[in-house]
């Protein structure tokens, strides 16, 4: 059996803050090349899925392991190294705000990788390109419209080779003919292996047609998360 990339073991998650629905007895595993759709509630969109899969939340009970680590096991070190394979694209801010949205975009490729910084760029306005932008916005995020920076925000979370993509929402802002190009990243990275969960309540996501190699899908209803199809490889 192939290793894991995530896996959830009937992990209680709870809501950080009042915005977020706390998740019960959550399981998931997802091998390298897997696609977890997950099917959230309109207007409940926020969960503390991704969190825990980053290793930022703790759950209260069970366990969330990267690569077969347990996330509350690391130290600081490892835990650097875990979440520097992982993009993401959040559902809230995700910004840092005195930096612009290009030294942004960089900034995992630049503290975890020993890529040139020319190099990182290149391969970010390539991917800008996929979907559309001219380039990655240089300016600071809280200038730049919604649009551009959520599209920015995609190219952080495919730049370089995340073993794992976590994608809250992703298409919130951005324009309808997005979808297209956002999948074609997806199958991308699943192609070279790396494990991705997006979390949708929309009907064209989860309609849409994907590679059904190690495909699932689960829907959250409450607190609970199920799974209600599976495609093996």
């Amino acid at each position: 059996m192939v290793a894991p990339i995530l896996e959830f073991r009937s992990a209680t998650l709870p809501a950080p803050n009042t915005r977020l629905q706390g998740l019960t007895e959550v399981e998931l595993r997802l091998a390298p090349g897997a696609l977890a759709l997950v099917r959230v509630e309109l207007g409940r969109e926020l969960l503390p899925l991704a969190s825990a899969a980053q290793g930022l939340v703790a759950p209260l009970e069970g366990s969330v392991r990267f690569q077969g680590h347990v996330w509350t096991e690391l130290d600081a070190n490892q835990l650097s190294r875990c979440r520097g394979q992982i993009g993401r694209v959040f559902g809230e801010w995700g910004w840092v705000s005195n930096l612009n949205v290009l030294e942004n975009v960089r900034l995992r490729e630049e503290h975890h990788t020993r890529r040139s910084t020319p190099e990182i760029e290149s391969e970010a306005d390539a991917l800008a390109r996929s979907f559309g932008l001219p380039r990655v916005p240089r300016g600071r995020p809280e200038l730049v419209p919604r649009s551009e920076l959520r599209r920015a925000e995609w190219v952080r979370a495919f730049l370089g080779r995340p073993r794992l993509v976590l994608l809250e929402t992703p298409l919130r802002d951005a324009p309808p003919e997005s979808l297209a190009p956002l999948i074609a990243a997806v199958e991308s990275a699943r192609r070279g292996d790396a494990a991705v969960v997006w979390l949708t309540a929309e009907d064209r996501v989860w309609n849409a047609e994907f590679n059904t190699r190690e495909l699932k899908r689960y829907q959250v209803h409450g607190s609970r998360m199920e799974l209600v199809e599976a495609e093996a490889a």
